[in-house]
């Protein structure tokens, strides 16, 4: 598909303007720009060139070789014809941003669909030689009329099938034919605890309250909520077998839980369509992801290369779909100043640098409307043309963001690198996973190991390790972060990070599904390329410890050096009662009958998961805050006025509380944790500190969240202004850097035994501090200009952290009980019969594997079998197992030890008996290798002194006795 992707785009055509345009933005004069087909760098490097007529290039031609150019497109557009050639002139996708949204096209299930305004529409920009996106068909805001209210699965799905297949079947032919569909738009939450369970990552009818999906609801009612994503693909596909389907979500760049999510769900749904519909030939149901990016100043570039990356390893092309970047605390009164707009301006550089970083990846970026009059977010200014139409500094980062970051060259990149006989190309590429084998204990790494194509006198090559040994251990990667820079400029640098690990294995969190039943997954790390995995879930009867139930799958290698996750589940949901009677042991083991890790155990009666009093405060880190006083959590939504009770002195606007059950420092209710009773406390300086300040030993955080955007609208918890002594408390706006005093909130140090500590915002220059206080009615901000002592103590709060406790167990053995009794271990190189006992059918067979590979086999009777194998296939070196079969189903496995033989040593005794007939008793002692020992032992009546060979156990041992019952000689003989 990505070669499709890339023909593609060098078969658009690329129109080129040589004139002048005239433009007028609907309702802002007109403007004169000049604009010529000048390259980026003839743009002053990037910058104003400081004429009354700004040069203006194309934006679409700036990044012809990269990717697409989008924006969005109204009915309206196509009659403003300035705003419509400047639209033409600048990009070559388009999205239209409402005429194809549920609402707008067909609001009311009952009547007919309205597509002439959109087609009208589509028709002239597909004329004009657009690409176009349909935006969009599964959503769960500008829906109102689907699904229907009080609908069950069945009903559900019949109207999702309609809708899709009468909209997407419309526009996949035709003048108005569209190339794209947002098929499912904002499915998922915002900041899930288990990201890779996306199943119970999905907006739902109960999470989040508020904004829910109603496909979800109206699907769980009567059937699984989670199904309509991969209805929606389906028949959007069957609908429009041409078009690229995206799912399309905002948010997921501020944490990488909502990118892994959705990364999860696309890998499995492409993975289910493939399974059931062998006839595509390896095309993804799920062929794009939208990364909305309604950005803010406060984004993290950082953050969103991790979600390129983890986006990149699905395969799936990736669209960069609604793109602006507001500023924050701006409104329609206060604009941005000079200063800020150059902030904007070096991050929008920042982010086309990285769009043309991973551009074999992206296929389009679509800014979200033409110019910042037209801005949904107008008052944030997040676009790079201003209300006249006019650039602002902004574009011209955007046309050459290198340069305009002060990088006149390019950073100098490495070609590949090299580690224990595997050359690594890079590729653009700046992280690496190297796997180490398991008996190398410590890597040589240095520049030596380092490619690149330039003269060694233009850059230097730093290597630095961490640990600086090298040393490398189970589940502790050693870390070589390489530097390449050039001489003369080095800060013109790349950064490459490349650990280096033992194969490792983490289990997930398991979940019963009532689709796929009880799932275990396990995360694969620094894949060795060899080993074959067997992936085992057992359960055991809580009353007698008997197994229940025992389910196996096999897979293949992972490619060496990379990652992945092996999932195993029963054939359909347990209930959860019957599962509270169970216990499970779930293990990984190898192609060779050896665990890989050990065997996680789960006891149902006991949680595993759950949010804890935390002793200790982490920037991004997730918690729960509850007032010591009212035992609500803070809760992000809005109370109208918070009374004068409860110790609130001035009745005021605030925040909302949650009821919630402690016992024994734990929460214990409600059992469904809401996403707005979670915030994200971030490290932050105040900008007017007052006294409370690092060097004073207090640290700041920001409380975000994400319910209702994050970046998409900073939903961070600041005190609005106040002169008495109770302050409103928003997250409904934003608020600039300049007034973070009043977002920026530090503690009193948390009480070691109580775990209470009192949170405060405070603004030095006049004085005001006030502390979160919450009461049976909301929480507000409660102080003034009085000393923080004076109220501290009546506004105090408990933080609560998501913890995770597991068992673990290291096993021998799995499935049905297998006895091996008496034999516990076999001796390299020596014949041995083993018997089995096993609670296993007639006709089961147990199978003795040396490094996988059958050497014997028996078959069962009456629970009993009998393994002969053949010293020839005895060795020390390898791994061996018993396998207990009932057809090709695995019962049971234990593993068979063996040993050597470290030395043998002979002894004997003679006793007399009635006459002269003596009793010979010889022994000989074998000691192993696993500082064990054993005696064989013969006796044999003897009369008189004899001098004879006696066979004991595998050896011949020569006695030779005399005369009052003594021993002359006792050695073991010489084949």
């Amino acid at each position: 598909m990505k070669g499709m992707t890339f023909f593609k785009k060098k078969a658009r055509n690329l129109l080129t303007y040589f004139l002048a345009l005239v433009f007028t933005l609907s309702s802002f004069p007109a403007t004169v720009l000049p604009v010529i087909n000048a390259s980026a760098a003839e743009v002053d490097n990037g910058k104003d060139p400081g004429t009354s007529a700004k040069e203006v290039v194309s934006l679409k031609e700036v990044y012809k070789d990269h990717f697409l150019i989008g924006n969005t497109i109204s009915p309206a557009d196509l009659t403003n014809a300035a705003k419509y050639d400047f639209m033409k002139f600048h990009y070559n996708a388009m999205t239209p941003e409402n005429a194809t949204k549920p609402d707008s096209i067909w609001s009311n299930p009952t009547r007919d669909p309205s597509f002439t305004s959109a087609d009208n529409m589509l028709t002239q920009v597909k004329a004009d030689g657009f690409y176009t996106i349909g935006h969009a068909l599964a959503w769960h805001n500008q829906s109102a009329g689907w699904p229907q209210s009080g609908q069950n699965y069945t009903e559900a799905r019949a109207s999702l099938k309609r809708y899709i297949s009468t909209i997407a079947g419309h526009y996949s032919q035709g003048p108005y034919k569209l190339n794209t569909w947002d098929v499912v738009n904002e499915a998922m939450r915002d900041n899930p605890e288990n990201p890779t369970d996306w199943r119970n990552a999905l907006r739902s009818g109960i999470q989040p309250m508020e904004r829910p999906s109603r496909w979800f609801e109206a699907y769980a009612n009567g059937g699984n909520g989670w199904d309509y994503i991969y209805d929606a693909f389906l028949f959007a596909r069957e609908a429009a077998p041409d078009a690229i389907l995206y799912y399309n979500d905002f948010n997921d760049e501020e944490l990488a839980n909502k990118a892994i999510a959705i990364a999860s769900m696309v890998n499995e749904l492409n993975e289910r369509y493939a399974s059931e519909h062998p006839e595509v030939n390896g095309r993804k149901l799920i062929e794009g992801i939208g990364i909305q990016g309604h950005y803010n100043l406060r984004l993290n570039v950082d953050n969103l290369e991790e979600v390129l990356k983890v986006y990149s390893e699905t395969g799936c092309e990736i669209s960069i779909t609604e793109l602006d970047v507001q500023f924050n605390g701006t409104s329609a009164e206060v604009p941005p100043t000079e200063a800020q707009l150059k902030e904007q301006a070096e991050l929008y550089a920042k982010l086309f640098m990285l769009y043309k970083k991973y551009s074999d990846n992206i296929e389009r970026v679509t800014f979200w409307g033409v110019a910042d009059n037209n801005s949904w977010r107008r008052t944030g200014y997040p676009l790079p043309f201003d209300s006249s139409g006019a650039p602002k500094e902004a574009y011209w980062a955007i046309i050459n963001p290198e340069a305009y970051l002060g990088l006149d060259d390019l950073p100098p990149k490495l070609t590949s690198f090299d580690f224990g006989g595997d050359v690594f190309n890079v590729a653009g590429k700046t992280e690496f996973d190297v796997n180490v084998p398991k008996d190398v204990s410590k890597i040589d790494f240095s520049a030596a190991n380092i490619a690149h194509k330039y003269p060694d006198d233009d850059v230097d090559v730093s290597v630095t390790l961490n640990p600086a040994s090298g040393a490398v251990g189970a589940e502790k990667p050693a870390v070589a972060t390489v530097k390449i820079a050039r001489k003369d400029s080095p800060k013109i640098s790349t950064t490459y990070t490349i650990n280096f690990g033992h194969m490792t294995a983490e289990w997930e969190k398991d979940q019963n599904y009532k689709d796929t039943g009880y799932r275990s997954s396990v995360n694969i790390r620094f894949s060795d390329g060899e080993t074959q995995f067997k992936l085992f879930q057992e359960f055991y009867n809580r009353d007698d410890g008997k197994l229940a139930m025992l389910n196996s799958k096999e897979f293949q290698p992972l490619p060496k050096h990379t990652g992945g996750k092996l999932t195993i589940n029963t054939d359909s949901s347990i209930d959860d009662d019957h599962l509270k009677t169970l216990k499970l042991k779930k293990s990984l083991w190898d192609q060779n009958w050896a665990p890989i890790n050990q065997a996680r155990v789960t006891d149902f009666t006991v949680p595993e998961n759950f949010w804890r009093l935390a002793k200790t405060i982490k920037s991004g880190k997730t918690y729960i805050v509850v007032s010591a006083n009212s035992g609500l959590a803070l809760t992000n939504r809005n109370v109208t006025s918070v009374p004068a009770t409860g110790g609130v002195t001035n009745a005021k606007r605030g925040l909302s509380g949650t009821p919630v059950t402690i016992v024994d420092d734990i929460i214990v209710a409600p059992e469904l944790i809401q996403d707005n009773t979670r915030l994200i406390f971030n490290e932050s300086t105040s900008p007017d500190p007052g006294p409370y300040t690092r060097a004073n030993g207090y640290t700041g955080y920001t409380m975000l969240s994400l319910v209702h955007g994050g970046l998409v609208a900073p939903s961070i918890l600041w005190r609005d202004l106040s002169s008495d002594m109770t302050a409103p408390l928003r997250t409904d706006t934003t608020i600039g850097d300049s007034a973070l005093d009043r977002a920026v909130w530090f503690n009193t140090g948390i009480d070691p035994d109580t775990g209470e500590t009192t949170l405060f915002s405070h603004t030095g220059s006049n004085n005001y501090t006030y502390a979160l206080h919450g009461s049976e009615n909301g929480f507000v901000g409660q102080g003034g200009t009085a000393p923080l002592e004076d109220y501290a103590a009546a506004s105090r709060v408990k933080l609560y952290e998501y913890v995770s406790d597991y068992s673990y167990e290291d096993l021998t053995s799995l499935g049905a009980e297998i006895s091996l009794d008496p034999v516990e271990r076999i001796v390299s190189e020596r014949d041995a019969n083993i018997p089995i006992t096993a609670d296993v059918p007639d006709g089961a067979k147990a199978v003795l594997k040396k490094d996988g590979v059958s050497v014997a086999s028996s078959t069962f009777a009456n629970g009993k079998a009998v393994l002969s194998v053949k010293g020839s296939d005895v060795d020390a070196g390898a791994n061996y197992a018993v396998v207990v079969y009932d057809g090709s189903k695995i019962l049971g496995v234990v593993i068979l030890q063996v040993v050597t033989v470290v030395s043998a040593t002979p002894t004997a005794t003679v006793k007399k008996l009635n006459g002269n007939q003596k009793r010979l008793t010889v022994t000989v002692t074998e000691e192993y290798s696993d500082d064990s020992a054993e005696p064989f032992t013969e006796e044999v009546l003897i009369r008189n002194n004899v001098a004879d060979v006696y066979q004991v156990g595998p050896y011949k041992v020569y006695v030779d006795t005399k005369g009052n019952n003594k021993i002359r000689k006792c050695y073991i003989m010489n084949e």
